[in-house]
């Protein structure tokens, strides 16, 4: 087999790896009642770097309280679930924090750079406890208001999001 054969081989036994993982996942919120309210919160896809998934706040159904670092209940169940399957695989993880565009009034020094770098290492956090060791991280970020997912609505609640991306073997570091 050459080089390139084997590339090939190995980044389509990485793509259906990706995609049972992400059918796990929403198998798992699906079939749980009490994660599956969170089902419309939930965005699964295969991107360049690896799979990501992103866990967005809506305006009823935020993940974290406003200000705040800490996740809900819910949120926590879907994270500890999400560690679970992604503990399965070998890849790297990235996971990164997002932000609205509203400037963050809990005084003092701290604005949305904070808040989403605090956001993304609690993610940490719950991950390394759900049984994602800590050597497969490879970045905690906190994107601010950055990379808005709707561009269009820099204000809008799904840009206050968390991101994980298991990464893949040509894209880790």
């Amino acid at each position: 087999m050459t080089d390139a054969e084997l590339r090939a081989e190995v980044s389509r036994r990485e793509r259906i790896a990706f995609e049972q993982a992400a059918e796990e996942i929403r198998a798992a919120v699906r079939d749980d009642p009490a994660l599956a309210e969170l089902a419309r919160q939930l965005v699964i896809q295969q991107v360049p770097e690896g799979l990501r998934i992103q866990l967005l706040d809506t305006e009823r159904q935020p993940m974290f309280p406003s200000g705040g670092s800490t996740p809900n209940d819910r949120a926590r169940a879907l994270l500890q679930r999400v560690a679970q399957i992604a503990a399965r695989l070998p890849n790297g993880l990235e996971i990164a924090g997002h932000t609205d565009a509203t400037p963050f009034r809990g005084g003092g020094e701290r604005s949305n750079w904070e808040l989403s770098a605090e956001r993304a290492n609690a993610v940490r956090r719950i991950l390394v406890e759900g049984g994602i060791a800590e050597h497969r991280l490879h970045s905690v970020t906190g994107k601010a208001d950055r990379e808005p997912l709707l561009p269009d609505q820099p204000t809008a609640a799904a840009n206050r999001r968390v991101a994980i991306t298991l990464l893949r073997s040509a894209a880790a570091p």
